[in-house]
């Protein structure tokens, strides 16, 4: 996986915000966190502020060759694809104590 592209926007109504975007393939996956959250909000789609500011640092990316064109097209055509969050890792389950192995 590529690394995804980060800011800060420090002009959100709720107070300075984390915005994440990552690709997948043919999709953009915005992620969004609130200062003090601890949870990442991976349901609120972006704002055409938002696709602004992505605009700008894909194209910086894009000028030192640090992205490819692909995704830089992705964005121009508002490419939205909700991200669904990763699931965590399951505890493991206890042994059953009648379990026995034969070699």
């Amino acid at each position: 996986m590529r690394k995804p592209v980060c800011w800060t926007d420090k002009k959100h109504e709720g107070g300075r915000r984390e915005v994440r975007v990552t690709f997948h393939g043919d999709s953009v996956k915005w992620q969004f966190r609130v200062a003090g959250a601890e949870e990442w909000d991976y349901t609120t789609p972006p704002t055409e502020e938002d696709w602004k500011q992505l605009e700008e640092r894909i194209q910086n990316l894009h000028q030192r060759g640090h992205l490819l064109e692909h995704e830089r097209e992705l964005v121009k055509k508002r490419v939205y694809t909700p991200d669904t969050p990763r699931k965590r890792k399951k505890e493991p389950r206890p042994r059953d104590p009648n379990l026995i192995w034969k070699d």
